[in-house]
C-alpha cells in the first residue's frame, strides 16, 4: 500500500479565531440543551445519581489491567510436549558449477519428536530421505544427527543426538491412538515452512482414527500396501511433516506426515498412529531396517469397490486380490478372491490384514481363507521377505 501526500487538494487553512469561535458556540448550545434536559432525564431514571456515601476511585481509571487466566488445557499440552519438538534439516552434497567441487547445503526441512533422554528422535523418512547429512535443530543450537534407520513403508526415521544436547529437555510422552474418538481435541506442533515459524501450534479435532491410504513404490510408482493413518483439521503445512499430532493430556498420539493439497479442499491431514509407529521405531533402533513379512498380494478393501465391478461373492467386507506374487499364486491363490480370514482372524479390509501379518515373521506359514464365487476356499500361504 503506498503512501499519497495530496497536497495541491487539501482544504484550506482555516483563521484560528475562526474555529475558537466554532468550538465555543458547539459548546454552548450543547450545553445548554444539556442543562435543560437533565431534570427530566433524572426523573425518569435515564441518569443515575450516585450517592454522596457512594466510595471514590481510588486509582485514575486505567492505571490497572485485567488479568486473564488462559491456562486451559490445550496450554498445558502445548507446554508439556512444545520443549521436545526440533527441527531436522536435510542436507546434501551439490556440486558448485564454478569451482568443480562438491559442497553440503540444505534441500529440505521438517520436524522431529525427542522422545528419550538418549536423545532418540523419530521423524519422516521423506523428511531425510537422499540426506548425505542431517543436522537437527534444537532451541538456538544446530546438532549434528546419525541417522539409525529408516522404513519407506511407514515413512518413518529414527536418528540419535549426543544424549548431553539434550539432558535439559523432558521427552515427548506417547499416548494410546488406538483409544482416540473422533471430535477429541487434536494439537499439531511442528516447524510450517521451516526454523522461521519453529514449534508454531495448530489446534483441531480427530477427523478420522482409520483412514487407508496407499502407499506407493515412489520409483515405480506401484501400490506396495496400505497404511492406516489418523485424519486431523489442525493445520499441517509443508515443514510439519515429523512433528507431533498431541491429544489433550499432552502425549503424542501421531506423527504427522502428509495433508491432501489441492484446491477447495482444507483441513484434511494426515498423522501415523503412535501404536502402529511404536514397533517400527523399536526395530529402527535395534535393527536399523523393518523386517516385515509379506503375502504377496495387492488389493482393495472390497467395501471400496463400486457395487458394478465387486466379484459375485456372498459378503461385502474383504480383500479383493488385485495382483499376486508367484510364490501366492503356486500357494493357490488367485486374482479375483476376496480374503475374509487369515488364521481364524477376520480380515476386513487391508488395515486388518497388515496389522495381524506384521505379527508375524518370514517364513512362517499361514492359513488364508478366501471367496471365489461363493465357494469358501483355505490355502497355506509360506510368507515372504518385504523388501525394503
Amino acid at each position: 500500500m503506498g503512501f499519497y501526500d495530496d497536497f495541491d487538494t487539501r482544504p484550506k487553512r482555516q483563521s484560528p479565531l475562526k474555529w475558537f469561535a466554532l468550538i465555543v458556540v458547539s459548546a454552548l448550545v450543547g450545553s445548554g440543551t444539556t442543562l435543560a434536559l437533565v431534570p427530566t432525564m433524572i426523573k425518569s431514571n435515564w441518569i443515575n445519581i450516585p450517592s454522596a456515601t457512594a466510595p471514590a476511585l481510588d486509582k485514575p481509571v486505567g492505571t490497572t489491567g485485567v488479568t486473564v487466566n488462559v491456562n486451559s488445557q490445550v496450554t498445558q499440552a502445548v507446554n508439556k510436549v512444545k520443549p521436545a519438538i526440533v527441527g531436522v534439516l536435510n542436507l546434501q552434497k551439490t556440486n558448485n558449477f564454478w569451482s568443480d567441487q562438491s559442497q553440503t547445503q540444505e534441500t529440505g526441512s521438517g520436524s522431529g519428536i525427542l522422545f528419550d533422554k538418549e536423545g532418540h528422535i523419530v521423524t519422516n523418512n521423506h523428511v531425510v530421505e537422499g540426506a548425505s547429512e542431517v543436522d537437527v535443530v534444537i532451541g538456538d543450537q544446530q546438532v549434528k544427527a546419525k541417522v539409525l534407520g529408516q522404513d519407506k513403508y511407514t515413512d518413518l526415521a529414527v536418528l540419535q543426538v549426543p544424549a548431553d544436547k539434550v539432558k535439559d529437555i523432558q521427552p515427548a510422552q506417547f499416548g494410546n491412538s488406538d483409544a482416540l474418538q473422533i471430535g477429541e481435541p487434536a494439537i499439531a506442533i511442528g516447524n510450517p515452512l521451516g526454523q522461521a515459524f519453529a514449534q508454531s501450534v495448530t489446534v483441531g479435532v480427530i477427523s478420522a482414527t482409520k483412514r487407508d491410504l496407499p502407499v506407493k513404490d515412489p520409483e515405480t510408482g506401484q501400490e506396495l500396501m496400505t497404511q492406516t493413518v489418523l485424519q486431523t483439521d489442525a493445520a499441517i503445512n509443508p515443514g510439519n511433516s515429523g512433528g507431533a499430532l498431541v491429544n489433550i493430556a499432552g502425549q503424542v498420539v501421531g506423527i504427522n506426515s502428509a495433508k491432501i493439497a489441492m484446491t477447495g479442499v482444507e483441513g484434511i491431514g494426515f498423522a501415523i498412529p503412535i501404536n502402529e509407529a511404536k514397533p517400527i521405531i523399536q526395530q529402527l533402533m535395534n535393527n536399523g531396517k523393518v523386517v516385515r513379512p509379506m503375502l504377496g498380494v495387492a488389493g482393495y478393501n472390497l467395501s471400496d469397490v463400486p457395487e458394478e465391478y465387486r466379484p459375485d461373492v456372498p459378503v461385502d467386507e474383504g480383500v479383493l486380490i488385485k495382483t499376486l506374487s508367484p510364490e501366492a499364486k503356486s500357494a493357490g491363490l488367485q486374482r479375483g478372491d476376496v480374503i475374509v480370514k487369515i488364521d481364524n482372524q477376520d480380515v476386513k479390509n487391508m488395515s486388518d490384514l497388515k496389522k495381524y501379518l506384521f505379527t508375524k515373521q518370514p517364513g512362517d506359514t499361514v492359513q488364508v481363507t478366501v471367496y471365489r464365487g461363493h465357494n469358501q476356499k483355505t490355502v497355506s500361504v509360506k510368507l515372504q521377505t518385504l523388501q525394503n
